[in-house]
């Protein structure tokens, strides 16, 4: 029932139509040497995307440039079971997907390059909704990664909203000192070999 209410929701619709679109474009445009390296980088685009948007946009100083996701995101916080502000909302998704989308098309002069970007970007976006829905719902991850970063995102909503930005990963929470590491890294490792 959980799964269905995920992949059936417009939002992950979207990004998965829009991943698949871009793989398709991407599987019948003339191949190159980099075509990886290219999924690779849209991989850590979004790598990246997640914390600095998490952080500065809906934490941070750049809030007043996005005002309604803010507003949306405090909301998820008040109440995060609600799927309505847990997942990315279309508004963002649509804007994201075709500019950036445009932007490397224009940037690389070639449609198969974009598209191999675009469909890394799409497939890591895809594991983010994913394991940020995880996180808020009564679902236990199958791997010790999913089952360390939820509880590593209910820290931010429950322990501290200024800190732990990561919902996938904890590497640039690590690097710019928004967590309390490594001291919760200990206590949540001694949780997880506890539970085995």
């Amino acid at each position: 029932m959980l799964v269905k209410e995920f992949w059936f929701d417009k939002r992950i619709a979207f990004v998965t139509a829009m991943l698949i679109l871009y793989m398709l474009t991407a599987a019948f445009t003339p191949y190159t040497s980099w075509t990886w390296a290219a999924a690779g980088s849209g991989i850590v685009l979004f790598f990246f995307i997640e914390y600095l948007v998490h952080r500065f946009a809906l934490h941070g100083i750049f809030s007043k440039i996005m005002p309604k996701a803010y507003r949306e995101h405090d909301i998820h916080h008040k109440d995060p079971k609600n799927i309505r502000y847990m997942l990315t909302p279309n508004a963002y998704n649509v804007p994201y997907h075709l500019g950036l989308g445009i932007a490397f098309a224009a940037l690389f002069q070639n449609i198969h390059m974009a598209s191999s970007i675009m469909a890394g970007f799409g497939a890591y976006q895809l594991f983010y909704e994913w394991m940020h829905y995880v996180s808020h719902r009564p679902i236990t991850p199958r791997t010790p990664w999913g089952k360390w970063m939820k509880q590593f995102h209910m820290l931010h909503h429950y322990k501290n909203a200024e800190g732990y930005y990561g919902v996938t990963h904890p590497a640039l929470d690590i690097a710019f000192g928004t967590t309390s590491m490594p001291h919760q890294i200990q206590q949540l490792n001694q949780k997880n070999e506890s539970s085995r």
